[in-house]
């Protein structure tokens, strides 16, 4: 089973988010025992529960169970930190999900009267917190599309209810614009077009204290190989232009996942990435399964830490390249203009990943055993991964 779960994580991501996810690859059999677990009985679909609170800011109530079998709003603050970050004002009216897709609740048996499922998905296309210049439109953002899934079982006064036999879910993921070249330099093998990596990240809890976590900038181009200045092979992920960047991501990513022979890593390597995945995923991959009596505490300490750095860190990035856009040493084509040409391979990299994961999202049984096969494939092929 561990090596089952160890798959479907991965998928997510395809995070993270993921991603998401944090799910796996695995064939349809091995996701939905995963995702569909025996011990989980739910309820049949109930569209009119408890949603989230439009403010997270209020304290939990304490419980007096034990520290290590109750936890409230583990995975709501990873939800709005990065919520926050996009919108600085939190401005609703920019959320383009479907009214009727915006959020969904099972009622879970076996669990006390009122407690549910609840999903919430958002998902926007404008973004605040980038420094446009007064010409620029949406047209010229870096960024392309922003969107996320969140499950939270949560209790009959809707506060996250976590104990090991509960399911919560964040998929987050970033997507960058396909259309950004250098106006300069373009007789490169992908047309001057950069390849900005994918944000995913994935956390995840499942019935038995299964716990998933991925995060990662996720590739759409083959990584370049290339000679360093130590002589050595090196392999980019990012343009040269943010070399720089990318050396802040691999020592993050050594910061949890690296050891030496006087220390284990914070986060254990979750296992082998499928090979049909290995294209969409870094160097820099940090997935890990956690399932011990701290499991939950390190989720909120050093996953969430985790999580913070490297959302951070690609906002940053996309702020150094929106600062090269509005200084016009970048530019960004019209998706009328260069979309049908067949000469981009970053939109090609982004139209296989959206492809792919809306062809093998493992995810998917469990969406649809909760809210129904109309409201999950609507989610899936409209809003979480949508056609370019």
């Amino acid at each position: 089973m561990a090596s089952i779960a160890t798959k479907i994580l991965l998928a997510s991501m395809i995070a993270v988010a993921s991603a998401q996810t944090c799910l796996a690859f695995a064939d349809a059999r091995a996701r939905s025992s995963i995702f569909a677990p025996s011990g989980l009985d739910l309820a049949p679909l109930h569209r009119n529960g408890p949603h989230l609170p439009s403010s997270f800011s209020h304290r939990p109530k304490q419980s007096d169970r034990p520290r290590s079998l109750t936890r409230v709003h583990s995975y709501r603050k990873f939800h709005e930190y990065a919520w926050n970050k996009l919108l600085q004002d939190n401005d609703a009216e920019l959320d383009t999900v479907p009214e009727e897709l915006k959020s969904n609740t099972s009622p879970a048996k076996g669990a006390p009267p009122g407690t549910n499922i609840v999903a919430n998905i958002r998902s926007i296309s404008q973004f605040p917190f980038l420094d446009l210049d007064r010409k620029s439109t949406n047209d010229r953002q870096v960024l392309r599309l922003a969107r996320s899934a969140f499950l939270e079982t949560q209790s009959p006064t809707s506060e996250a209810l976590i104990t090991p036999m509960t399911v919560h879910v964040l998929n987050f993921v970033l997507f960058p614009s396909p259309f950004i070249r250098d106006g300069i330099q373009n007789d490169d093998e992908n047309g001057g077009y950069l390849g900005l990596p994918i944000f995913g990240a994935d956390i995840v809890s499942l019935p038995g204290n299964k716990h998933l976590v991925a995060l990662d900038f996720q590739p759409v181009l083959s990584l370049n190989d290339g000679v360093g200045s130590d002589g050595k092979g090196k392999t980019s992920l990012l343009p040269e232009r943010y070399s720089h960047l990318e050396s802040k991501l691999k020592s993050i990513h050594s910061k949890y996942q690296k050891s030496n022979s006087d220390s284990t890593p914070l986060l254990a390597w979750g296992g082998d990435i499928p090979p049909q995945a290995e294209r969409f995923f870094s160097p820099y991959a940090l997935w890990t399964r956690l399932g011990d009596e701290n499991a939950i505490d390190t989720v909120n300490t050093v996953v969430w830490e985790a999580f913070r750095e490297y959302a951070d860190l690609y906002l940053e990035l996309m702020s150094a390249v929106q600062n090269d856009i509005n200084a016009g040493e970048l530019e960004v084509g019209a998706a009328q203009e260069v979309g049908t040409d067949g000469n981009n391979p970053v939109l090609k990299g982004q139209i296989d990943y959206l492809e792919y994961r809306r062809t093998n999202d493992p995810a998917r049984p469990m969406l649809q055993r909760l809210y129904g096969n109309e409201w999950s494939e609507s989610v899936i092929g409209d809003v979480l991964f949508p056609g370019l």
